[in-house]
């Protein structure tokens, strides 16, 4: 048997806190709220297992956050490498862990985020029910709402996938799934979901609890992004989620693998020279570019002698019906999914971004050698050392090749 609950809790930060991303020490506090945010939970049962998915309405969020959740989940007999924690990646929310210049934590809103996302798995685990149907979303969709930000003409993934989980005596479950940066809104100063906020509530509006789980964002953006096109790609996704769907077996798998990543061995003079190109692209060093920059230059300079050049992160996978779901704690590329379909022969699979503590940007080796902005100025913000060129596709092979066996 297969059972499922559906738990939210709200997140909302109060008026003042200073909202995260879409620039460099902007100040741009939380004015009014446009649209709650919440936490979002879906637990998953059967006769030997649990599971559970939970999206956060946050840019991203932190290590210690996500110890908190873990904790919780452990006391529900869930381990930790079956929980998948993924955040929608508003840019119109607060700042759960401090990337340079982009939005200041309030660290008494901060250190309340852990149990407000656990009182979403409180209200998932007392809704469970039976599973009596579970069904799959996976269409193409139309229109012009989004691009590659990266290269002209760059992939983008233009696919809506999900599941519809009926349930004995409750309400359906829809969990949704495209790709796209979560800056409709742009630098406005009122918390907004953005437009997961607004597929959520269309979902809502028919009756269903919804969960929206964002994918490989980090080079997808909105193309001329207005509140009128938010609504019009919010509404696509909704109606291509719900124009067709296929019937799925009633079952579940989940657990984690792990992966080495390779950063990018510096020296003193190395550091010096990425801070000292960083001011003179700037254009000086009282450019807020140039501070993040000089902030990041400091602080690599004194931790230099415990600087590793390798990095161990875990990958989160889970089975339902079979179709996989992969969370991956990067703002990564629409290649590094397209990768992992394309070795394991599922294009329905879900491949999301933004996982657990968020690690900035993973970005392709064609990327790096542009010398873009996820490639290098971003660093200087998560306060990281560059990635090693391949990176990206190396972990999209090895994740494919894991996934792969899996499946068999």
């Amino acid at each position: 048997m297969l059972a499922a609950g559906f738990g939210k809790w709200e997140l909302t930060p109060p008026i003042g806190v200073e909202l995260a991303g879409y620039g460099y020490y902007l100040n741009r506090r939380a004015l009014s709220v446009r649209d709650p945010l919440y936490a979002r939970a879906v637990l998953l049962e059967t006769d030997y297992m649990r599971s559970l998915v939970i999206s956060c309405d946050l840019l991203g969020l932190s290590k210690s956050v996500c110890a908190e959740v873990f904790r919780y989940a452990q006391k529900l007999r869930i381990p930790t490498e079956r929980v998948m924690i993924v955040s929608t990646h508003t840019h119109t929310g607060p700042a759960i862990k401090y990337h340079e210049g982009c939005g200041f934590v309030d660290e008494v809103y901060a250190a309340t985020v852990g149990s407000l996302i656990c009182r979403a798995i409180d209200e998932s685990a007392t809704d469970l029910a039976e599973v009596t149907a579970l069904h799959q979303a996976f269409s193409p969709f139309e229109g012009d709402h989004i691009y590659n930000r990266t290269v002209a003409d760059g992939p983008v993934d233009r696919f809506v996938r999900g599941f519809t989980l009926c349930r004995h005596g409750k309400a359906r479950i829809c969990l949704i799934n495209a790709a796209c940066h979560g800056v409709f809104r742009g630098r406005d100063t009122a918390v907004s979901a953005d437009f997961a906020g607004e597929i959520n509530r269309l979902m809502e509006q028919r009756g269903v609890h919804s969960i929206y789980l964002n994918g490989l964002c980090g080079d997808i953006d909105p193309y001329k992004p207005t509140d009128i096109r938010l609504k019009e790609f919010a509404r696509i996704i909704v109606d291509t989620f719900t124009a067709q769907s296929q019937p799925l077996p009633l079952s579940l798998e989940a657990g984690s693998f792990p992966f080495t990543l390779k950063l990018t061995s510096v020296t003193e003079e190395d550091i010096q020279d990425a801070a000292k190109h960083a001011v003179r692209i700037a254009g000086g060093e009282e450019k807020p570019a140039a501070r993040v920059a000089l902030t990041w230059k400091k602080e690599m300079l004194a931790k230099l002698s415990q600087l590793q050049d390798t990095e161990d992160i875990t990958i989160k996978y889970l089975l339902l019906g079979g179709v996989p779901i992969v969370a991956f704690p990067f703002e990564g590329f629409t290649m590094i999914g397209q990768k992992v379909r394309n070795i394991t022969g599922r294009q329905d699979s879900l491949m999301l971004g933004c996982g657990e503590e968020l690690l900035g940007y993973l970005p392709t080796h064609d990327d790096i050698a542009r010398g873009a902005y996820a490639a290098l100025e971003s660093t200087f913000l998560y306060k990281r050392l560059p990635v090693m060129p391949g990176e990206a596709e190396r972990l999209g092979r090895e994740a494919g090749y894991m996934l792969k066996e899996i499946l068999i």
